[in-house]
């Protein structure tokens, strides 16, 4: 099953762009009001989300379906037809020697492996017209390269399929396809492991005889699913909110406070105040606090967890806290020890969400050990900055399936505050894919 958010001022536009799309049957699973800033706007309009459910093939999707029945029993006819030619031959030839006789039978090796099929086609010929069809398929849901689809049929010719049972040249296909899926995830740099266990998944999970189509929908599902929902900062009540952003130097921390900050005093008004903790860059505070002056915000620069715990109490009437943390190296043990100080007499103080901030840019190894310098923290949400730098996303699930943290924003500029945005688990998933 299929499900496919669609946006509109109403229900009824929501529903009528999503009929469009994916045809009269669809399925509404569920409806929620959302707020959608438009490009190049500053405020966002109330809108209209619609979480539709299909199954229904497209037209696409049923013509590939058509094409390659036809190519099966065009086949069927081929054979018989020349069993039917065999057997009149030997009508004919009875008076013959024997073994003149004999080189016509079905089987031998003569007339039937030298000639083409009815419809023109020799057994390569069909596994490579079958390979097209499927590739066509994912090229049309998610853009693969040509690059990826040359690989695949390589590896298909390399087996005998011209003596090889129907049941294993499905096979063949089905493990063509699989090899399709796991090359794409590792050249969007998803981990090997990670994209292992994925396609591990589909050969235990799926039937041998589930088309290609339905292996495709399967993975792009599960990778959903194993992302999850995003956790976000939410409304706080009557309490104020602590909001505090840790993570390693140069990730793009500060701007993203910024960013946070901004949407939540332009956008819903509430109160906030700013503090920073990292007294080590001077540019870093200074930028801070040229951002407090805009939004016109308290703003203070704190040298202590004690200050920190002292200021709290004088915000405590405000909405959002947002502290800035100390950027550091995940080797540098003293800093590090700093700010897990920090963070967990925050916690003890209540209200308090946990961001581990980091770069989509980053090797995934720094990323682990940045990680795991941080699991003693324990809860905490991540964001991904810097997505506007790189084409390959594979980082976002690898530390989400190591950390296990949910994930929260990515940000995609220096523009603040509009460079930022919730994590889109469907639009990562596709780019994971191959597609655009």
């Amino acid at each position: 099953m299929n499900i496919i958010p669609f946006i509109g001022k109403t229900r009824e536009a929501a529903e009528k762009e999503a009929k469009k799309q994916l045809g009269p049957d669809i399925t509404v699973i569920s409806s929620d009001i959302v707020h959608v800033r438009p490009k190049g706007k500053i405020f966002a309009r109330r809108m209209v989300r619609i979480n539709v459910a299909t199954e229904d093939e497209s037209d696409k999707e049923k013509k590939i379906r058509e094409g390659i029945a036809s190519i099966d029993r065009a086949r069927k006819r081929a054979e018989v037809s020349s069993v039917n030619a065999n057997a009149a031959k030997r009508a004919d030839a009875g008076t013959k020697q024997d073994d003149k006789a004999a080189g016509d039978v079905p089987g031998t090796g003569r007339g039937v492996s030298s000639e083409p099929s009815a419809g023109g086609h020799s057994s390569d010929t069909l596994m490579e017209e079958k390979l097209d069809h499927i590739e066509n398929l994912l090229q049309q849901k998610f853009g693969r390269d040509a690059s990826a689809k040359e690989d695949a049929q390589k590896d298909v010719r390399k087996t005998d399929t011209a003596a090889a049972p129907v049941e294993n040249e499905k096979n063949s296909e089905r493990e063509a396809f699989l090899k399709l899926l796991y090359k794409t995830l590792v050249d969007n740099e998803v981990n090997e492991t990670v994209a292992n266990q994925m396609v591990d998944e589909l050969e235990m999970d799926s039937a041998k005889e589930v088309k290609m189509e339905h292996i495709l929908s399967d993975i792009y599902q599960k990778i959903i699913l194993k992302f999850g929902r995003p956790e976000t900062i939410q409304p706080n009540g009557n309490e104020c909110r602590i909001i505090v952003l840790i993570g390693p130097t140069g990730v793009g921390k500060t701007t993203t406070l910024a960013k946070l900050a901004a949407n939540l005093k332009i956008k819903q008004k509430k109160n906030i105040a700013l503090f920073t903790t990292d007294t080590y860059r001077i540019k870093a505070a200074e930028q801070l606090r040229a951002y407090s002056q805009i939004l016109e915000t308290p703003f203070h620069v704190l040298y202590s967890t004690e200050e920190v715990l002292e200021n709290l109490e004088i915000y405590r009437d405000y909405d959002y806290v947002f502290i800035d943390t100390i950027g550091h190296s995940h080797r540098n043990e003293e800093l590090k020890k700093n700010n897990l100080e920090l963070v967990s007499a925050l916690k003890e103080v209540g209200n308090a969400e946990v961001y581990l901030v980091v770069s989509a840019t980053t090797k995934y190894r720094d990323l682990v050990e940045v990680a795991d310098a941080y699991k003693e923290i324990g809860d905490y949400r991540l964001i991904f900055t810097k997505l506007d730098e790189t084409d390959a996303l594979g980082n976002l699930l690898n530390l989400h399936m190591h950390t296990g943290a949910p994930m929260s924003y990515i940000t995609n500029g220096q523009n603040v505050p509009d460079d930022i945005d919730i994590f889109d688990a469907q639009e990562t998933v596709k780019k994971l894919l191959g597609g655009n």
